[in-house]
């Protein structure tokens, strides 16, 4: 049964990462509202009787998304009561039901009220939340069924409070991007590394939106090249986060590049798409660095 907890586990964290990808869909197809204003049914109906493009974007979305809820909560409750006293399974559990219901509430507030661009931006930063929790569940179950024992860091302070901050700052520059695409700044800058033509545009203009998420994003991929080299150089035996590291850093190399490929196309969905999904998968390896870093060697067991 642990082997199939473990598996489950995979196959939810899996599930999750498609359910960003298929949110970004939603948005960068402007299929939000192809339910119409109807939530939790589309146009009053399970299945709708129209399969417009934009309409079976957004039923799809709602119909994974609602699959992975229920899985999120089997695994969760699973977890706690399979390992209830393993450090983090509470915790994380909480976390992922909890998340994923505040993501639920907002995407249907959206569809059903209309949202700012503020809170609509939120709406990825809480799935996010979400994935990370069920990804951390996941990993410590791995480490709990599989024989191989908890890992544990050999690092210093600094190093806590580096990955601590960083996954803080991670999170805003994320938060910057979908404030970026909600308010339909994607195209500001028609080019790269300049923003049309310039070097720093005007601040209040969509232009300045997205010079301004470049340049947080310039500032957050110098932070993980160094973290990644200090890793690598300093810490070889930590094998946990040297690959962690390197990770982070393909995944925000990913990100740029293809938010570089999403200005030169103008906004081709492929590119829309992989941006989401170097960003989770950069998240996700953040979140976990930054559990292993903050464990304290004592009892895994509360």
């Amino acid at each position: 049964m642990d082997r199939i907890l473990r598996y489950f586990g995979a196959l939810t964290t899996f599930g999750m990462l498609v359910v960003m990808i298929m949110g970004a869909a939603v948005t960068n197809t402007g299929s939000s509202q192809g339910c119409g204003h109807s939530w939790p049914l589309c146009y009053g109906k399970f299945v709708p009787d129209t399969m417009h493009p934009h309409t079976l974007i957004e039923w799809s979305h709602r119909l994974v998304s609602g699959l992975l809820g229920l899985m999120i909560i089997i695994l969760a409750v699973w977890a706690w009561l399979r390992f209830s006293r393993v450090k983090g399974v509470k915790l994380n559990a909480v976390l992922a039901v909890l998340f994923v219901i505040i993501q639920s509430l907002l995407g249907a507030g959206a569809v059903v009220w209309g949202q700012s661009s503020v809170v609509l931006a939120m709406h990825f930063g809480i799935s996010l939340i979400s994935f990370a929790s069920v990804l951390l569940l996941t990993v410590i179950l791995y480490e709990e069924t599989t024989g191989i024992g908890r890992t544990f860091p050999n690092v210093s302070r600094a190093w806590k409070w580096n990955f601590n901050l960083l996954i803080i700052y991670a999170y805003i520059v994320i938060y910057s991007g979908a404030f970026v695409r909600h308010t339909d700044s994607a195209l500001g800058c028609l080019d790269f590394p300049r923003c049309n033509g310039q070097w720093v545009p005007h601040l209040y203009s969509r232009a300045g939106i997205q010079y301004i998420h470049r340049t947080l994003a310039l500032i957050l991929f110098v932070w993980i090249l160094v973290t990644f080299l200090k890793a690598v150089l300093q810490k070889q035996k930590e094998r946990w986060m040297v690959w962690g590291t390197l990770i982070a850093f393909l995944s925000i190399l990913g990100q740029i590049a293809s938010g570089i490929y999403v200005i030169y196309t103008r906004m081709a969905l492929t590119f829309l798409l992989l941006h989401s999904f170097f960003v989770t998968v950069l998240f996700g390896a953040l979140a976990v660095l930054t559990m292993i870093a903050n464990r304290k060697k004592t009892p895994a067991y509360s």
